[in-house]
């Protein structure tokens, strides 16, 4: 019986650090949205989160690469997504949560294509923030 407490008490343990790392209210500024609009640089399709990479014009026409972190590759997968999904040059639309710090990263929030199609959108209750 004590051995089955001590475990439980790991697990639970366990289970709150990992719950812990979702937390993004530090890092994003998650009450703003912006819209910004370029190019696909790079997708990074790795755990724990999928990056995307989007080159963007500033208001001088000075290109920033920004960062956008998703949800992690099963759950994009298990939605349809894979790392072909978005094509490197592709023209596309993102609205994400930037970083609190003011940095070129940010949280994904959906993309949108040229098509007007939404994809990868927690609009949706789809790559929940927290």
């Amino acid at each position: 019986m004590r051995r089955i407490s001590i475990l439980l008490f790991v697990l639970s343990v366990v289970a709150s650090t990992l719950y812990a790392h979702h937390g993004r209210g530090a890092t994003y500024d998650m009450k703003k949205r912006i819209t910004l609009k370029g190019t696909v640089a790079r997708v990074d399709w790795r755990n724990p989160h999928v990056v995307i990479w989007m080159d963007v014009k500033d208001e001088t026409g000075k290109v920033v690469t920004w960062g956008f972190e998703n949800a992690g590759v099963s759950q994009l997968a298990q939605e349809g997504y894979n790392r072909n999904t978005l094509k490197l040059g592709q023209e596309v639309t993102a609205v994400v949560n930037p970083a609190a710090n003011g940095g070129p990263t940010a949280i994904v929030v959906k993309v949108i294509l040229a098509d007007g199609s939404e994809i990868m959108s927690r609009d949706r209750g789809q790559n929940p923030v927290d």
